[in-house]
């Protein structure tokens, strides 16, 4: 009784000093966390704190830092803007999704094509998905322009492939899965969208998710255990981002053919990537490398996106389903509980078990965002109960 009076006092403190009443006390507390709160604090701190009111656009951390050539995280930033928009239909949102494609547009020199194919893609996805949020037209004229930028860069050498970047270089011509895996998830999309209506340099879209799904799987999986890498001699390149994406599109892949195998796919990597890119102390996920200021920082959440959206399929089995819930719950109860600043505003730390300081990136800010936001749907769709 002592104990669970002074879990009771410790909560009444925290309320009382303006944190998040989130009554969640410690990793083995009695009392869940309220996602939904932590969801409309956490994406809050993002579009306010993180924000550029006067150029639309996000700055590079929450003490008003400008990366002026900083283009693949804002697309992410509009992800989770969206994301907090489908959940809660505020108007405030939706004017900061309208406000983005100007400002971001203008921070790029005025267009949204870049340099880097990987780019491209995260922000091709996340427009598709502002314009399904909310029917502003802009957002479909930019995504398929984004879409064919992307395609002319397909070739067939070395069996095909979408390299990093435009250059006629070594690096340049280097394919991997930062600039398949979100393509694949596009040509998914836009086929469950468009149909047989959109062709692209010849090809319907369902032809391009077969070719670059195909790439990936044949050269960067490991069939056996699902592994998704870049240097098959090298693990510290097996990144959350690269698992996430590949994952996010055999999801999609799935709900078109209804196809086993591509559900088996999602699993397995699933399998992989929620018991190999953890701290192996905490079972917390995390990268190689991961550092202040770093885009390493932004990976953990992009697993996160489309781990949630495998969750969500209703053909995935139930204990399968419940496995990867409660590994995100605990990634979220730690990050909460002990990776996050509450006072004055949520800011999140890079590392999930440690508490930021007094300045936040904006790559970490939106890892620990798209977590807050993934539970808060996950909640609202009954799969925490």
């Amino acid at each position: 009784m002592k104990k669970i009076l002074s879990i009771l006092g410790l909560a009444t403190i925290m309320a009382s000093c303006g944190k998040i009443e989130d009554e969640y006390i410690a990793s083995n507390a009695i009392y869940p966390i309220n996602w939904a709160a932590a969801a409309d604090s956490s994406s809050s701190a993002l579009t306010n704190v993180f924000w550029n009111s006067t150029r639309n656009h996000f700055n590079n951390d929450n003490l008003g830092a400008i990366a002026q050539f900083d283009y693949w995280p804002e697309a992410h930033g509009l992800d989770v803007m969206v994301d907090a928009y489908n959940r809660t239909k505020s108007e405030t949102y939706k004017q900061k999704i309208s406000d983005f494609y100007e400002g971001v547009k203008a921070k790029n020199g005025g267009r949204f094509y870049n340099n880097y194919y990987d780019d491209m893609g995260w922000h091709g996805m996340a427009h598709l998905r502002a314009l399904e949020a909310t029917g502003d037209i802009r957002y479909e004229q930019s995504a398929k322009q984004l879409w064919q930028f992307i395609i002319d860069g397909w070739d067939e050498q070395g069996g095909g492939g979408i390299p990093w970047n435009h250059e006629n270089t070594p690096e340049g011509r280097g394919k991997g899965v930062p600039s398949n895996g979100p393509a694949a998830i596009i040509a998914a999309r836009r086929w469950q969208k468009y149909g047989e209506s959109e062709v692209i340099n010849g090809h319907n879209n369902l032809y391009w998710l077969s070719k670059i799904y195909g790439w990936i799987k044949e050269n960067r999986v490991i069939p056996q255990s699902g592994r998704v890498f870049e240097k098959l001699n090298d693990k510290n390149g097996d990144w959350t981002y690269n698992a996430g994406t590949y994952i996010g599109a055999a999801v999609e892949y799935y709900k078109i053919t209804k196809n086993k195998v591509y559900l088996n796919d999602a699993i397995k990597t699933a399998d992989w990537a929620t018991s190999t890119l953890v701290n192996t102390s905490n079972k917390v996920m995390s990268d190689w490398a991961e550092q202040p200021d770093h885009d390493v920082n932004l990976f953990k959440g992009i697993l996160v996106r489309y781990l949630t959206q495998l969750i969500l399929l209703d053909d995935l089995p139930e204990s399968t389903r419940k496995r990867y819930v409660n590994f995100l719950k605990h990634n979220a109860e730690v990050l909460w509980t002990k990776g996050t600043s509450k006072n004055p505003v949520i800011l999140f730390n890079y590392h999930w078990w440690e508490a930021p300081g007094t300045k936040a990136g904006l790559r970490a800010e939106l890892s620990g965002s798209m977590l807050m936001e993934a539970m808060a749907l996950l909640d609202q769709k009954g799969y925490l109960n």
